[in-house]
Order: C-alpha cells, then structure tokens, then sequence
C-alpha cells in the first residue's frame, strides 16, 4: 500500500516569505530600517523551524503555533532593541543656531518642538542675539525658520522631525538641545515636546507668554520677576502640561502667582509652602501675596499623572 507524501504548509509559507523578503531588499523596495530589522531577526527563523519540527505530530496547528511564537519573539526583539536604543544620548547629528534680532523688533514668538530630546531654554547673555545647539542622533533633523514681520515683531519657529519613517537601529537615540533668548526683548514661548527632560529658565527675560506641553518626562519651570505688558493682570498667560511626569515651577519671592490646577486622576497632593501659597477652592494655589503683589501672573498646570510642586527661587 502506497503512504500518501506529507506536506507541511507552515514550511512553505516560511520559505515563500523569505523569498519574498530576499527579492525586496534586491529591487530596494524595503525600507533600510525594516531591512535592518529584518537582518537581525533572521535567528528567529530556526526557533520557527524547530518548534515547527518539534510540534508537527504532537501538537494540533502546530505549525501556526511555531508562526505565532516566532512573531511574538520578532515584536519582542524589535521593542527591546528600539527602547534600549532610544534611552541612550547620541553625537553623530549637530545643529547650531545662531540668529541676531534686529533692534526694531519688540515681540518674538518662538515655537520649539522636539522629539525625544532633553531641552534646556534660559537667557542669553549675548543683546539681541539668539543661540543654540542641537546634539543627537543622525535619525534627526532640526529645522530652524526665522522671520521678522512688518508689525515690529518676528517668528522663531525651530522643530526636530524624523527624516526617516523607519530610522535604523543603531542610529537611534536621545538628543540634547540648548536655546538662549535675548533679555531686551519681549518673547512669547510655545514648547511641544515628546519625551525628555525639560528646564524652561526664564530669569531675566521679558516673558510676556509661556505655553508647554511634554508627554512624557519632567519639566522644572523659573518664572520671571516681569508683568506681561499684554492681556492684563487678570489673564491667564500660559497653560502647562506634563501628561506623563513631575512638574516643578519656581517663582521668585517678588511675583504674586495664582496656578490652577488639573491633577486628572493621579491622586498626588501638590507640594508647597503653606507660608507661601493658600490652597484654595477648585484646586487652585494662590500666593498669599497675590492682592497686594505689583506683579500678578496666572498660569494653569495640568499633570495627570505625575507631582506638582511649586516652590519659591528666593531671589529676585
């Protein structure tokens, strides 16, 4: 009696794919950071053979059992690979930025956004002058625009983007970046930041609006001692967001500041000085100053899941 030829579907979908996958990366149809990832997963090829092998007469579907596994072994290997990667600072790209400000211009609006990149923003020491460095991986881009408008104000705009849909792996890492603004003009800041380290230095500059918003990391904030010539007294001139870390804000002992407070479900108390501050009604801290202060400014702090606190600079 004649034995009827077994066949195993699962090693041919194997090979099939590996085909496919050889003659993608000859016509360079695959991205290089999917190529990449693709040349060090190849060991996970043998774990689909062998369990294929060990499971075909012993485990029913053991062929899709071995597909499943080996792409679990695949995700697993490329998150790992990606995080400890990410974590790590990189020197291989560097942008400088050097940007004089012309004298008849009263208001800068600056706009930064980065990825996952430590920022530190503080005074110049430099008139008139802006200055700068990007430090990081090779897989970012710093882009800077630069224009002065008719209306004797002008538009800083810098923005870190991913040339690369899919970066290769050992190019992958965290950035450094350093920006300092001139003090004898009035600035307008915005921050739109993925993940890092963030410290907003605003001593001694003419801060007439901050705005921030971080996803994940924490963020250390220094009001300046300066009333915003703009909006009034009673305006709320900057919204702070830390969606996945601390905040710390720093307020000198001269500025009368009032901070709502959006805490989500995070269930921290926020931190102060119960000298300093009144925690008031609706969650917000008030400085106990805030009627008499000559410099009142108001700002709302949203951190759902991390620590608010609020402390005083000590100084002028």
């Amino acid at each position: 009696m004649r034995v009827p030829r077994r066949t195993n579907f699962f090693f041919g979908l194997v090979l099939l794919a590996a085909a496919i996958i050889f003659l993608l990366g000859a016509l360079d149809v695959i991205p290089p950071g999917i190529a990449d990832l693709i040349n060090r997963s190849w060991p996970v090829v043998l774990v689909l053979f062998g369990l294929g092998i060990f499971l075909r007469d012993r485990v029913r579907l053991g062929g899709l059992i071995a597909l499943v596994v080996g792409g679990l072994l695949v995700g697993g290997l490329a998150t790992t690979a990606f995080s400890s990667r990410a974590t790590g600072l990189r020197t291989d790209y560097t942008a400088p930025i050097n940007q004089p400000v012309t004298n008849g211009i009263n208001l800068l609006r600056v706009s930064v956004q980065t990825l996952s990149t430590d920022v530190e923003i503080v005074r110049s020491l430099d008139a008139r002058i802006i200055s700068g460095e990007f430090v990081g991986s090779s897989e970012s881009l710093l882009t800077t625009t630069y224009v002065e408008n008719d209306d004797s104000t002008a538009n800083l705009t810098i923005a870190e983007t991913q040339p690369n849909q899919f970066p290769l792996l050992e190019r992958m890492g965290r950035g450094r970046f350093t920006l300092e603004l001139p003090a004898d003009v009035a600035v307008d800041v915005d921050f739109r930041g993925g993940e890092g380290i963030l410290t907003l230095n605003m001593s001694g500059l003419a801060l007439e609006r901050l705005n921030l918003d971080l996803a994940k990391g924490d963020a250390l904030v220094t009001i300046p001692a300066y009333q915003p010539l703009s909006g009034g007294i009673d305006a709320t001139i900057g919204t702070f967001v830390v969606r996945d870390g601390d905040i710390n804000v720093f307020v000198p002992p001269t500025v009368g500041a009032r901070f709502e407070l959006n805490r989500g479900g995070s269930g921290l108390q926020p931190i102060f000085d119960t000298l300093d501050s009144n925690y008031l009604v609706g969650d917000i801290l008030e400085a106990r100053t805030f009627d008499t202060a000559e410099i009142k400014l108001r700002y709302a702090i949203t951190a759902p899941r991390g620590q608010i606190t609020i402390e005083s600079t000590g100084t002028e």
